[in-house]
C-alpha cells in the first residue's frame, strides 16, 4: 500500500522551543476513525502528519466526507508550560480550540476559539484541542499536504528584580538600550506583606533589599531582552542583567555588593 501525506498539525508557542514541550494525542473516536479509513499519523518535530492510503491505480485520494472529522488535544509535559500560556480569553472550566471551520482560503493559521475543557494524558490537563474538518480539505486537488497551524499566546508578567546588598547606602539604578524596558523603584518599608522580601531578611538580617519592577507587563519570549544595565552611584555594575527564566514567574533576585 503507497500513502502520501495529506495534512500536517503544527503547535506554536512564543516561549517553547523544544519539540516535546507539547505533545498532540487524536481524541479515541478520531484515532479508531483514521485507523478505519486506512490512514496513518505519524510524529514530527512540531505536531503531527496524517498519511492515505492512494486508491487503486495511483489515481488519488478517496475523497473525505461530512462524517470525517477528526480531533486532536495538545498536552503540555510540564507545568511550565501552562503557566506561560495565555488564556486570558478563556472562561474557566474552558481551554482553547482550534479549527479550520472558518479558515480562510491561504491561510494556515487555524481558528481559535472556546470549548469545555476536558482531556488529560502524563498527569497533565490539555491546553487546549484541534478540530480538523475533513471535507474541507479538497483531497482531489491536492498536489501538495496542507499545513495547519496552532498559534498559542503567551502570558504577560511583570518583572521585578531584588537587589540584595550588604551596604547600607546603595544607590543604584536600571536602564536598558533604546529603552526596550523600563522601570520604577519599588518602596519597601517596614509593613511590606512582599514575601520574597520578608524571606530574603528573615534568612539575612543585615543586608539592604532594593526592588525595581518593571512599568509595562512583559511577555514571555524565548528573545532575551538584552542591556539591562544595572547603574551604581552612576557607573555601570553589571552590564547585561539576566532575563527572568520562565519558571521563575519574572522574579529574579541578585546579590551585589
Amino acid at each position: 500500500m503507497e500513502y502520501r501525506e495529506i495534512f500536517d498539525i503544527e503547535v506554536f508557542h512564543p516561549v517553547l522551543l523544544e519539540s516535546n514541550a507539547v505533545v498532540l494525542v487524536p481524541k479515541n473516536e478520531t484515532r479508531k476513525h483514521l485507523s478505519n479509513l486506512g490512514f496513518v499519523i505519524k510524529k514530527t518535530e512540531k505536531g503531527i502528519k496524517v498519511l492515505a492510503p492512494i486508491s487503486q491505480g495511483n489515481i488519488g485520494f478517496q475523497p473525505l466526507s461530512e462524517d470525517d472529522n477528526f480531533t486532536f488535544y495538545i498536552y503540555p509535559t510540564s507545568d511550565t508550560t501552562q503557566e506561560i500560556t495565555d488564556f486570558s480569553k478563556i472562561d474557566e472550566g474552558h481551554m482553547i480550540s482550534f479549527s479550520n471551520q472558518d479558515l480562510s482560503e491561504n491561510s494556515q493559521e487555524l481558528v481559535s476559539s472556546q470549548v469545555a475543557k476536558e482531556g488529560v494524558f502524563g498527569g497533565y490537563p490539555a491546553l487546549g484541542s484541534i478540530h480538523i474538518i475533513g471535507h474541507k480539505i479538497n483531497l482531489t486537488s491536492l498536489e501538495e499536504p496542507i499545513i495547519f497551524k496552532a498559534v498559542f499566546g503567551a502570558k504577560s508578567v511583570k518583572w521585578k528584580y531584588y537587589f540584595v546588598s550588604n551596604t547600607e547606602d546603595t544607590d543604584i539604578s536600571l536602564e536598558s538600550r533604546d529603552n526596550q524596558i523600563s522601570f520604577n523603584e519599588v518602596v519597601v518599608d517596614e509593613n511590606t506583606t512582599d514575601q520574597i522580601i520578608n524571606s530574603i531578611q528573615l534568612n539575612f538580617p543585615n543586608t539592604q533589599v532594593k526592588i525595581f519592577e518593571s512599568k509595562d507587563l512583559v511577555p514571555y519570549s524565548n528573545k532575551p531582552i538584552k542591556n539591562i544595565k544595572l547603574l551604581q552611584n552612576g557607573d555601570i555594575l553589571i552590564n547585561h542583567l539576566p532575563n527572568p527564566r520562565a519558571e521563575q514567574q519574572g522574579i529574579q533576585i541578585i546579590k551585589i555588593k
